[in-house]
Formats: structure tokens, sequence, C-alpha cells
């Protein structure tokens, strides 16, 4: 982390080497995930949502990609009582790395509004924050303008100390999705 502003000004060059039009003008995706590390609760089970992620891409310049995400996540306690929700919207920072032709690595940051229904000590239920960090991998098909996509996204919710309790509640995503370019 001490070495990002060194490095920062070196991506920012290359992510603006681009043309501002891009050769592909719309881009979109949808994904779905599953928390693969929870964190545990005060009430004695792992918060472990299932969350579905359509995507759009809203500008574009170079390897540097601005994009808005709406975020739907559901989670059932184990013991089946109850289900709790999670809604909101995304606005992130996505930087792409082109490895061949069809291959594309990519890291993105964003946050965003949401609203949560989980009752837990750890965390007030309603309105909260969505931070999220992600790494991901994208593989056009030959002759397609659709590709597959794994994602790993390490996520944290909380509501910036508006509402006690605000212990925030973090979580690892593996997401597989889908995109298409037009």
């Amino acid at each position: 982390m001490r070495h990002l502003p060194a490095i920062l000004p070196f991506f920012l060059a290359l992510s603006f080497n681009g043309s501002a039009q891009p050769l592909f003008r719309y881009h979109a995706s949808a994904g779905l995930g599953y928390s693969i590390i929870a964190e545990q609760l005060p009430e004695g089970y792992p918060y472990k949502p299932f969350t579905i992620l359509p995507s759009a891409r809203i500008w574009k310049r170079g390897h540097l990609i601005l994009y808005a995400e709406g975020q739907f996540t559901q989670a059932t306690e184990p013991f089946g009582f109850r289900a709790d929700y999670e809604a909101g919207v995304n606005v992130g920072v996505r930087f792409l790395l082109p490895l061949a032709p069809q291959l594309t690595l990519k890291a993105a940051i964003a946050s965003g509004p949401h609203f949560i229904t989980v009752e837990t000590r750890r965390q007030a239920n309603g309105f909260i924050f969505s931070d999220n960090f992600e790494l991901s991998a994208e593989y056009y098909l030959k002759r397609l303008d659709t590709a597959v996509q794994a994602r790993w996204r390490y996520r944290h919710i909380s509501n910036a100390g508006l509402q006690a309790p605000n212990g925030g509640i973090d979580n690892l995503f593996l997401i597989i999705g889908v995109a298409k370019r037009w």
C-alpha cells in the first residue's frame, strides 16, 4: 500500500493513453455470486449471502472505465426462520489489463448506498454503504461479443456511523458472470 502513490501515476497514464470512443460503444454484464468467506455474526452463524449483480459501463477512456452496478442480495439464517435482503447501487472505477484479444484482467473499486434487512448485534439494519474491491478475468468467446467472467470480490457493508451498532459485515464473494458488448 505504501507504494501506491508511486505507481498510481503510471496506471493513470496508461488509462488515458486511448481514445474516449471505444471500439464497442456499449458493455453490460450480469453476475451471480456467493460468499465463500463470511464473517461470523454475534448470533452464532456466518452471514453468507447470495447476490445478483447487473452492471453497465457509463464511460470509458483507454483502460479506465466508470460503471454502475445494481446489487440484489439474499441471505437465509441457517435455521431457515427468515430471509434477509440487501438492495442498492454501486458506482465504481475499473482498470482493464488486456492480456490477449479475448482475455482481459480487471481490477475495480466501487461504493454506493444500500438498504439491508438483517437484524444482528453487529450491524444496524436499514441504510448502509457497500464498499467493494474486485479482481476479475473476462474471456470473450470466439466470433461472439459475449464473455464469461470469474470475479473475486471483497465487500464491506456498514452505515458510516449513522446508527449504532456499526461493526460492519465483511464477505469475500466468488462471482460467475457473462458480459455482452455491442
